[in-house]
């Protein structure tokens, strides 16, 4: 994206990222059942998707789709006269939540890769999320290029695989409070969970997926830091009634 005004007309990816103790994970999946919903109430959300890790550091991830940025101040800025109502019971009732840590809120624009809903993200299947930083200023648009041109394309070729799609964090006003990072997301659709040795463990891989990780590493990783890697099942889904 090579402007501000391009970037903030598109849709947006909401993502909540947390860790919950075991002993209130219940109390918590019950919450958000009713929470996902109750935001949904809200104009400028679009849905929202939650899913529970199955490999990584990360237990909980819920997405939300936004219709773009001129309804993030009433969604999540940080004015709480600005926000909706709902939005601010919401919060307070999040912050109720016990045995909760790791918490991340990030907000990101697509900027390559299949498209949000076309057909992007509207099966029941599982998520890889990769987030980085590029920490090489001057390597920064070779490395994107690079990583929308090839590396994701090349992915979503290997069987198991059903999407792929890039995102980078929107800049925004209403988002300063949030302290959001990393810089870049990348999310990827699986086939189903069965399939993730011969695409990630290293003594399974697929030949393919092999050498796409050897043109990461020598390429991509040199590049990076603050990388995750997290791979989730889905558990819940949830539309606006009026869509």
């Amino acid at each position: 994206m090579n402007s501000e005004s391009t970037i903030i007309e598109r849709p947006l990816l909401l993502l909540v990222q947390a860790n919950v103790e075991a002993e209130h994970e219940h109390a918590f999946n019950a919450w958000y059942y009713h929470h996902v919903p109750a935001l949904l109430e809200i104009p400028g959300y679009r849905w929202g998707r939650r899913y529970q890790g199955v490999l990584g550091d990360t237990k909980f991830l819920a997405l939300y789709e936004i219709e773009d940025a001129g309804c993030l101040e009433h969604l999540i800025g940080p004015d709480e006269e600005k926000r909706h109502p709902t939005a601010n019971r919401e919060f307070a009732k999040f912050e109720q939540l016990k045995g909760l840590s790791d918490v991340a809120i990030n907000i990101y624009q697509q900027i390559s890769g299949s498209h949000l809903g076309h057909p992007f993200l509207t099966a029941d299947l599982p998520l890889s999320a990769v987030m980085v930083d590029c920490v090489v200023a001057e390597k920064e648009a070779e490395f994107n290029a690079w990583y929308d041109r090839s590396h994701v394309p090349n992915l979503v070729q290997i069987p198991g695989y059903a999407s792929g799609a890039r995102f980078q964090l929107i800049d925004h006003p209403a988002l300063a409070h949030l302290g959001m990072g990393p810089k870049y997301l990348a999310l990827y659709e699986l086939d189903n969970l069965d399939c993730l040795p011969s695409l990630a463990d290293p003594d399974n891989m697929r030949a393919e997926a092999k050498d796409e990780l050897a043109r990461w590493m020598d390429f991509g990783a040199p590049l990076v830091d603050n990388m995750s890697w997290n791979v989730y099942r889905p558990l819940a889904k949830h539309w606006r009634l009026d869509d």
